[in-house]
């Protein structure tokens, strides 16, 4: 069983945000985006809704793939930093893709972060390489943009793993959150 929610704040000044995230059901599981347009303001919603639109369609477990062809899609935009994952309930475990300064983490029995390659999707992706962890009753996944602030732990959140997905996304956009840039926030939690 998965239970999940997810949060967007626009920066300062800003009325929309170059932040998406995605969240589709999969036949044994659930697919999961976070989208980081670069810049902010209305040219970066646009280009956000458009990769919404595209991953809300094309959802898929073949991260890797689908973030080769989502490339392909946006090539000669602003870009953007991406970060896909499909969650396997059938086997436990996660498969994640990242481009840019994305990131997932698994907090519970062990905290883990899964990293992003370099490059912008749109311009310079590099060849996606999918990562595997596996996953054990209680963990939580985050993913999330760079208006978070990365360096944050379990010991500053150490009841994490505990709350509600929901009240996960807003404690930590609000307190580990950028003014100045967008936020998106997805939280996950596996309840096998």
């Amino acid at each position: 069983m998965l239970e999940h929610a997810s949060l967007i704040r626009p920066c300062a000044g800003e009325r929309v945000s170059g932040d998406a995230v995605v969240i589709r059901p999969l036949e044994e599981g659930l697919f999961a985006a976070i989208v980081d347009v670069l810049g902010h303001g209305h040219e970066a919603h646009q280009l956000a809704l458009l990769i919404d639109a595209y991953l809300t369609r094309y959802a898929s477990a073949d991260v890797a793939g689908l973030m080769t062809r989502l490339h392909r899609h946006v090539q000669g935009t602003r870009g953007a930093a991406v970060g896909l994952c499909a969650v396997d309930t059938a086997v436990g475990q996660v498969v994640y893709a990242g481009t840019g300064n994305t990131v997932l983490r698994r907090f519970g029995a062990s905290d883990t972060r899964l990293v992003s390659h370099g490059g912008v999707l749109g311009q310079n992706m590099r060849t996606p390489h999918p990562q595997t962890l596996a996953l054990e009753k209680g963990d939580v996944l985050l993913l999330y943009t760079d208006g978070v602030q990365d360096r944050f732990t379990s010991d500053d959140y150490p009841s994490l793993v505990h709350h509600p997905p929901k009240d996960v996304v807003r404690t930590v956009i609000g307190r580990f959150g950028k003014s100045y840039d967008d936020a998106a926030c997805i939280a996950v939690r596996y309840d096998a």
